[in-house]
């Protein structure tokens, strides 16, 4: 069954083709609209204007009921059930980042990332349309107010989809991907960043590879990442785990989702944490009507079980436990109409790989 893939915090793929001159002049999702209902043709899909704003559409042929699309673009108030157990462990706060955050004059900020700083304080990592990845921290330790940081983190290309991972010797490591490939950089202080070239291509991948995800395991390292989102295309949601010895080769295999795994409804844009026992892995998903945020967990990082709903219509989830015991959930939405699409967050204090 075809499912419709929601592009990285609904609609950063878009942005970053029109950094590289690539992008259509047609309507995005996110994008204003005024006819409710209204379809509208792009990149060999459908949009439908949705609570004011352009969402992607599924329509009869994804395997929903006509008319209904599976993961609207505005992160607004949108009803849905499904049979999946819901893991309601996290509290909505706000959100932390928009256009306003960067003086941007695009309407989206995007895929998010977060890493605690030895201060104590928060700093995330996203894509800024019209600008690239930018970078902003926060004003304490709670991870929820935040500044923007000054200059552009990734200066050589576009970028986007981007994933932070604190090394033990206190450098950092950007994944992010750039020209059909997941490539890394890594940063001293972690503002400026040196290009480190592919880590895994489309050829390694078997598909335009997304966001990349990474743990550190017993024997090494272990990434989680998706085939790529593409605003208006209907195609399943397929996500593959790969391991390397030292973060920068690695080997790819197996494919955790469909009829190859056990997350058999299919996941994107995943992000993982562990324990050192558990991987939970936190991803996107459309469970009947419903579409937003899961969670599943696994002991040798390639089969999962217990499916958990985490948060409906969230997009994109990072999250990140803080050294106070709370968790944050990073994941993407609409701000409003005037601002677009930007980050919100949510916080538990219970266990984010078991709790729930």
């Amino acid at each position: 069954m075809l499912r419709l893939r929601l592009i990285s915090a609904l609609g950063a793929l878009g942005a970053t083709l029109a950094l590289a001159g690539g992008a259509s002049s047609a309507n995005q999702p996110g994008d204003p609209c005024t006819n409710s209902g209204e379809l509208a043709d792009l990149a060999g899909g459908k949009i439908q204007c949705v609570n004011g704003a352009w969402a992607p559409y599924a329509g009869s042929s994804a395997g929903t009921a006509s008319g209904t699309p599976t993961t609207p673009a505005t992160g607004g108030t949108v009803s849905g059930t499904t049979s999946v157990k819901a893991a309601a462990i996290f509290k909505k706060v706000g959100f932390v980042l928009s256009q306003t955050t960067f003086a941007s004059t695009g309407k989206q900020v995007a895929d998010a990332t977060a890493v605690q700083l030895p201060n104590g304080r928060v700093r995330i990592y996203a894509f800024v349309s019209g600008t690239g990845v930018q970078s902003a921290t926060s004003t304490d330790a709670t991870g929820t107010k935040f500044v923007a940081d000054a200059g552009t983190r990734i200066t050589w290309a576009p970028g986007g989809q981007t994933r932070v991972y604190r090394l033990a010797d206190g450098r950092y490591r950007l994944f992010y991907v750039n020209a059909g490939a997941i490539q890394s950089a890594i940063s001293r202080d972690g503002l400026k960043f040196t290009n480190e070239g592919v880590r895994i291509s489309t050829a390694d991948a078997g598909f335009e590879p997304g966001v990349m995800s990474v743990v550190k395991t017993a024997t090494g390292y272990r990434g989680y990442f998706s085939n790529l989102e593409k605003p208006g295309v209907m195609a399943d949601r397929i996500t593959k785990t790969a391991t390397s010895p030292d973060m920068l080769t690695w080997t790819v295999g197996p494919t955790i989702t469909g009829t190859s795994g056990t997350i058999t409804a299919g996941a994107s844009h995943p992000f993982a944490i562990t324990d050192g026992r558990t991987i939970a892995l936190y991803y996107n998903g459309d469970r009947s009507s419903w579409y937003g945020a899961l969670r599943s967990t696994s002991t040798d990082g390639i089969h999962f079980k217990n499916e958990r709903t985490i948060l409906q219509m969230a997009g994109d989830p990072q999250v990140l436990t803080l050294k106070s015991g709370t968790t944050l959930l990073y994941y993407g939405g609409e701000v409003d109409k005037a601002r677009g699409q930007g980050t919100w967050v949510a916080t538990t204090s219970s266990n984010p790989i078991a709790g729930g």
